[in-house]
């Protein structure tokens, strides 16, 4: 039985402790609690949708999911870009079953209704016999994503009518994307197909370990790392060797987006057999970025680590080069569909060399998603049990040791190896999941505020 709206805030009221860093377990495996993040999170923030590489042509769609909502994302003729509800408006079944490709009109199954790429209802079966010629087709388009907004090719879709601009929604965000997103002029692409898997795992679990999980590096991963590591990481607050608090940033108070970045400008292709290569076109192209994005992104960022997250469920890895959507299936499961991306001015066999390497470290049979996988999938069912979903988790590392940091956005904590960032994760969750409406979800400007101001707004 679901819980009524104001017993269910209270309860999330008292499941996150932002300030202690506590967890209740029960917010990993609660069926109330997961009906309420799909309206509340999945049902009102920007959701990305597809990249416009995926979809160059008019007619070309790709099928994805906001929250559980089956979208079929369009190019329209004009070269603009739609999505609709992948649900006939007769019956509710789907009209597309492919993942992509090129078409003049959608056709359901069922019945054989038809609709154009713009929505619009195009045929019906005996239309004149059986409705005797009074159907008003206008009134059965498909359903459309209430808001569409592309950002440097990502593009985003958002149910709310009453959300912020996708500009305002990424904020101060953007200043790590474009790392990715405009280093060079030729913007960037994914790579290959859709890697999908299904995991057994709570959809904020794997979300918070990529967000600001540094922690678990040197240890989960040690066995990866070993086989794959072919650069020096002593400057990083990762492995074995103790903690660098200057090896990095874990960079938050940005609205739920998060960042998780080393600095030195290389070491995002330490975990590539023959990071040769790509380390010669990072050299020869270093002063372009520079140019473009100035000398903090562009001579320490640019080619470095760097884990960003654009809540509720996108992460982009530059360096690694894997970019991954979660898409929820319950509260103990989801679909993990990961791309490898590459900026479009790569050479050709750079770009092969990428694609290989993501399959490689973070693919279906990828080293590190193999270790992650499996502990993600512990912690969702240990979180199960009716003792175990009375107890707390914590991210209570390095509390109150945030801060400004001159040159960068956000609310600081040095150092890769930090719970800072998983800390603002949760505390953004709960901050959608207490609001009835938009209006009502916070928004600050971490740099006016106080360190201890930010490290509490």
């Amino acid at each position: 039985m679901l819980l009524g709206e104001d017993q269910m805030n209270d309860n999330i009221a008292d499941l996150v402790d932002s300030r202690t860093g506590r967890q209740s377990r029960s917010i990993y495996a609660s069926e109330d609690i997961y009906r309420q993040e799909l309206e509340r999170i999945f049902g009102r923030c920007w959701l990305f949708l597809v990249h416009t590489s995926q979809i160059p042509k008019p007619g070309d769609y790709f099928r994805t999911f906001m929250g559980e909502d089956d979208v079929i994302v369009i190019r329209q003729k004009d070269g603009s870009i739609k999505a609709f509800l992948n649900s006939c408006t007769h019956r509710g079944n789907r009209i597309c079953r492919a993942d992509r490709g090129n078409a003049r009109a959608f056709t359901c199954n069922y019945h054989g209704w038809s609709f154009s790429p713009d929505g619009a209802l195009a045929g019906v079966p005996l239309e004149s016999e059986a409705y005797f010629g009074e159907l008003d087709r206008t009134k059965f388009g498909l359903i459309p994503v209430t808001k569409v907004a592309e950002y440097k090719g990502l593009v985003f879709g958002c149910w709310d009518a009453n959300s912020p601009s996708l500009d305002d929604y990424l904020g101060d965000a953007k200043f790590f994307l474009d790392v990715w997103l405009d280093a060079m002029p030729g913007g960037s692409a994914l790579l290959g197909e859709t890697q999908k898997m299904v995991l057994g795992t709570n959809w904020k679990l794997p979300v918070e370990n990529v967000c600001g999980d540094g922690y678990h590096l040197g240890w989960a991963h040690a066995g990866a790392m070993a086989a794959v590591q072919s650069m020096d990481l002593t400057g990083l607050s990762v492995g074995n060797s103790g903690v660098d608090l200057d090896g990095g940033l874990s960079v938050a108070g940005m609205n739920g987006h998060m960042v998780l970045s080393a600095l030195d400008g290389v070491s995002g292709y330490a975990f590539y057999p023959d990071p040769k290569p790509i380390l010669e076109y990072l050299e020869a192209n270093r002063q372009t970025v520079i140019d473009r994005l100035g000398e903090v992104r562009g001579r320490q960022v640019w080619g470095a680590q760097v884990n960003i997250t654009i809540f509720p469920n996108l992460q982009l890895l530059p360096g690694l080069n894997w970019f991954r959507v979660y898409h929820p299936k319950g509260p103990t499961q989801i679909e993990q569909w990961t791309w490898a991306m590459a900026e479009n001015d790569m050479p050709e066999a750079v770009k092969a060399q990428i694609l290989e390497n993501q399959c490689l470290t973070f693919g279906l049979a990828g080293l590190f998603d193999n270790d992650d996988g499996d502990n993600l999938t512990a912690c969702t069912e240990q979180s199960r049990g009716w003792r175990t979903a009375q107890m707390d988790v914590y991210t209570n590392m390095a509390l109150g040791r945030s801060g400004k940091r001159e040159g960068f956005p956000g609310d600081i904590a040095s150092g890769l190896v930090s719970e800072h960032n998983q800390r603002y994760f949760y505390r953004r969750w709960q901050e959608h999941m207490m609001a009835e409406t938009w209006a009502e979800v916070p928004t600050y400007n971490i740099n006016s505020l106080t360190d201890e101001e930010a490290e509490h707004a």
